[in-house]
C-alpha cells in the first residue's frame, strides 16, 4: 500500500513542478518589455529515490521532480563588456555636446563670427588711410571698433556660461551618483535577506543591475559581487558601496578661490580620481582648472615680465645702465606688458654667478636677464652660468661688442646679442631708440609666444579660451602701440592714445574686459597719422597691415592673426568632428554589446510559448496519472472482496 501512495506523490510533484514552470513563464511574458528585466528559468530536478527490497534484490524508485532553483539567465562577462563601452561612450558624448554647444557660439563660417567683424574692422582701417582726414569714415573705424569689442565680450560671457553651466551639471551629475549608490545599498540588504533563506531576488537583482548600468554611464567605477550576493564598489581605489553602506560623494573647490569645483569622497577632503564617464567628460569639457579670475591656466594671458640687467662696473656704470634700462621699461609697458626692470651690479664679469638669483621675481611671470659687459667667460663658467639660470627659469641675452663669445650661452637660453656700442649712446639718440625698440619687440614676441603657442591638451572650454584671449590680447596691444604712437587730428596735433582700454584696470585686456577709450567719442582723437600732417596716412595703414602681419605663434610658427584665428576654427572644428565621430562608433560598441547580453538575458516570445505548452502538456498528463492511480485505488478499496456477493 505504501508504494500507491509514493505514486500519489510522484503525480502531485509532476503538478507542482510544471506549475510552477507555468508561473515562471507566466512571469517572464509579462516582463518582456520591462527594462532592465532579465529573464528567469526554473531548473527543474529530480525527486528523492526511495530503496526497495525486491525478489530480485534492492531497487531504487524514484519519487518524482522537484525545482531546484528559479535562476537568471545572465552573462556577466557580457554585463562587463557592456558597462565598459558604457562608461567611454558617457565620456564622448558630453565631449560631443560641449563641442556642439562651442561651435555654435563661435558661429564660424557664418555672418555673425568673429572673422566677419574683424574683416570689418580691418576694412575701415584701410578706408581711413585712403581718407585720413575724413570725419565720416573715422565714425566708421569707431563704429567698427565698437562692433569688435562688443563680438570679442559677448563671446567671453558665452564661453563664461558655458563653463558654470557644465560646472553646475557636473554637481548634478555627482547627486545622480549618490542616488544611485544609496538605492544599491539598500538593494544588497534585500538581497540578503531574501537569499539567506534560500528564497530568490531575481527582480531586486535585475533592479540593482539596471542601476550598475546607469551608474557606469556616469563614472568609472569597480564592481565586485560577494558570494553573498551583495556587490561592492569603488571608485579610484575608494569605496563608494560597500555592502548595504554607500559613502556619498561631494563637490567642492580644489583650494579656496577656485571657482570651479571637484568631486571628494563624503567626510573627507579627499580628491577623487575620476577617470572615464559622463562626469569626467564634463569636467575636461569644461576644462580641470581653478576657474579663478585672473586664471593663466583659465585663459587669461600671462603678459608679466621680470627683467634683470647684471651689470658689469668695469664697462658700464650702474646710472648708466639704470637710465637705458628704465626706456627699456617705458617701451615694455607702452607695448602692454606688466613688467618690473633690475639693475644689479657686478664688478666683472666673473662675479656674475655670485649676483645671479639676488632679485626678487615673480614666480608666475616671465624672466629675464641682460648681461651689459664687454668681457669674457670660459666655457666652464658659461656652463655654470648657464645652469644657473635654467634653474630659475630665465631666458638670457647679453649687451657686448664680443658677441662670439655669449653665442653659447644665449643660443642656450632662448636669448639674444646686442650691440653695446648703441646701447651707450646718448638716450636720445635714434640708433639707441632702434635698439631699445628692437629689445622691447624681442622680449614681446618671447611673452606673447608663450602664452600663444597652447598645446593640446583634453581641456575644451578653458583651451579656447586661452587661444581666443592670445588673439585678442596680442592684436589690441599692437593695435594700442601703433596708435599711440601716432598723432590725432587736433589743432596742434596731439599724441595718439590707446584705442582699446580695459574695463577693470586690474585685469587684462581679455575677453569680456574690453572697451573703447571713451575719449575717443571725440573724432579726432583718432590716430591716422604719425606726424599729424595733413594726408598723413602712415598709422591707419600700419593698423591695416597688421591683419596680414606675422605677429603671433602657433604650433607651426610665427603667423599672421587672421591665420592664427583661423587655425583655432580649424583646431576646433577637427576635434569636434573626431568627438562626434568616435561617439557614434562607440554607441555602436555599446549597441552590439548591449545586443549580445539581450540575446541571453532577454525574453522571446517564441522560446516562452513554446515553454508554456511544454508545462501545459506536462501539467496535463501528470493530472492524468493521478486520475489513474485514484481509479486503481478505489477498484482496491471498494471493490476487492465483493466477488460472489
Amino acid at each position: 500500500m505504501s508504494v500507491s501512495f509514493a505514486s500519489y506523490e510522484i503525480a502531485r510533484s509532476g503538478l507542482m513542478v510544471n506549475e510552477r514552470g507555468l508561473y515562471v513563464t507566466g512571469h517572464n511574458i509579462s516582463n518582456v518589455n520591462t527594462p532592465g528585466y532579465v529573464r528567469q528559468q526554473a531548473m527543474i530536478k529530480n525527486g528523492p529515490v526511495e530503496t526497495v527490497l525486491t525478489r530480485a534484490g534492492l531497487v531504487q524508485l524514484g519519487l518524482g521532480a522537484d525545482i531546484q532553483e528559479i535562476r537568471q539567465i545572465r552573462h556577466t562577462f557580457l554585463d562587463n563588456i557592456y558597462r565598459q563601452e558604457n562608461t567611454t561612450l558617457g565620456y564622448w558624448e558630453a565631449r560631443q555636446k560641449t563641442y556642439i554647444d562651442l561651435q555654435a557660439i563661435m558661429a564660424e563660417p557664418m555672418e555673425s563670427g568673429l572673422q566677419n567683424v574683424l574683416n570689418q574692422f580691418w576694412d575701415s582701417w584701410q578706408e581711413l588711410s585712403k581718407e585720413p582726414d575724413s570725419l565720416t569714415v573715422r565714425a566708421l573705424v569707431r563704429q567698427r571698433s565698437e562692433a569688435l569689442i562688443q563680438q570679442i565680450n559677448h563671446m567671453g560671457s558665452q564661453l563664461d556660461r558655458l563653463q558654470n553651466d557644465l560646472n553646475t551639471e557636473i554637481i548634478v551629475r555627482v547627486d545622480e551618483v549618490n542616488e544611485i549608490t544609496r538605492e544599491i545599498a539598500k538593494l544588497n540588504v534585500a538581497i540578503l535577506k531574501s537569499e539567506v533563506s534560500g528564497d530568490t531576488a531575481s527582480d531586486y537583482r535585475d533592479q540593482r543591475n539596471t542601476l550598475i548600468d546607469r551608474l557606469t554611464k556616469l563614472i568609472k567605477v569597480d564592481v565586485n559581487e560577494m558570494q553573498d550576493g551583495q556587490i561592492d564598489i569603488t571608485l579610484g581605489g575608494y569605496f563608494i558601496v560597500q555592502k548595504g553602506v554607500s559613502t556619498d560623494l561631494y563637490t567642492a573647490e580644489r583650494k579656496s578661490g577656485d571657482n570651479f569645483i571637484v568631486v571628494k569622497l563624503g567626510g573627507t577632503n579627499i580628491e577623487v580620481p575620476i577617470k572615464s564617464g559622463i562626469i569626467k567628460g564634463l569636467m575636461e569639457s569644461r576644462g580641470e582648472v581653478s576657474g579663478a579670475i585672473g586664471s593663466h591656466e583659465n585663459g587669461t594671458p600671462n603678459t608679466r615680465a621680470d627683467v634683470v640687467f647684471y651689470a658689469d662696473t668695469s664697462t658700464m656704470s650702474h646710472d648708466d645702465v639704470v637710465d637705458r634700462a628704465n626706456a627699456y621699461r617705458a617701451e615694455l609697458e607702452r607695448r602692454g606688458l606688466d613688467c618690473t626692470v633690475t639693475v644689479i651690479d657686478a664688478a666683472s664679469a666673473e662675479d656674475f654667478a655670485s649676483v645671479v638669483g639676488t632679485a626678487t621675481l615673480r614666480s608666475n611671470a616671465n624672466k629675464y636677464a641682460f648681461f651689459v659687459t664687454n668681457d669674457s667667460l670660459t666655457a666652464a663658467q658659461l656652463n655654470d652660468l648657464q645652469t644657473e639660470l635654467t634653474g630659475m627659469g630665465m631666458d638670457a641675452s647679453v649687451i657686448t661688442d664680443t658677441p662670439s663669445d655669449w653665442s653659447a650661452l644665449t643660443d642656450a637660453l632662448d636669448g639674444a646679442v646686442y650691440d653695446i656700442d648703441d646701447f651707450s649712446l646718448d638716450l636720445a639718440d635714434d640708433s639707441f631708440a632702434s635698439l631699445i625698440s628692437g629689445m622691447s619687440s624681442d622680449t614681446n614676441m618671447d611673452v606673447s609666444t608663450n602664452f600663444s603657442l597652447v598645446g593640446d591638451s583634453l581641456n575644451i572650454v578653458s583651451e579656447m579660451k586661452k587661444r581666443l584671449n592670445a588673439l585678442v590680447n596680442v592684436m589690441l596691444r599692437e593695435i594700442n602701440y601703433i596708435h599711440s604712437s601716432g598723432m590725432n587730428m587736433k589743432d596742434p596735433p596731439e599724441a595718439g592714445e590707446e584705442l582699446f582700454v580695459t574695463i577693470n584696470p586690474g585685469r587684462l585686456l581679455e575677453m569680456g574686459n574690453i572697451r573703447l577709450n571713451p575719449n575717443l567719442a571725440d573724432l579726432s582723437n583718432i590716430a591716422a597719422s604719425r606726424t599729424g600732417a595733413a594726408g598723413d596716412n602712415t598709422i591707419a595703414l600700419e593698423i591695416a597691415n597688421l591683419r596680414n602681419k606675422d605677429l603671433i605663434v602657433d604650433s607651426t610658427g610665427i603667423v599672421s592673426l587672421d591665420d592664427y584665428y583661423q587655425d583655432i576654427i580649424l583646431h576646433m572644428g577637427n576635434n569636434g568632428s573626431d568627438a562626434a565621430r568616435i561617439a557614434e562608433s562607440q554607441s555602436k560598441l555599446v549597441e552590439s554589446a548591449d545586443a549580445q547580453r539581450t540575446a541571453v538575458t532577454g525574453v522571446s516570445m517564441d522560446e516562452e510559448m513554446t515553454n508554456m505548452m511544454k508545462y501545459k502538456f506536462a501539467y496535463d498528463a501528470a493530472s492524468r496519472v493521478l486520475n489513474i492511480i485514484d481509479t486503481m485505488m478505489e477498484t482496491i478499496v471498494n471493490r476487492l472482496g465483493t466477488v460472489g456477493r
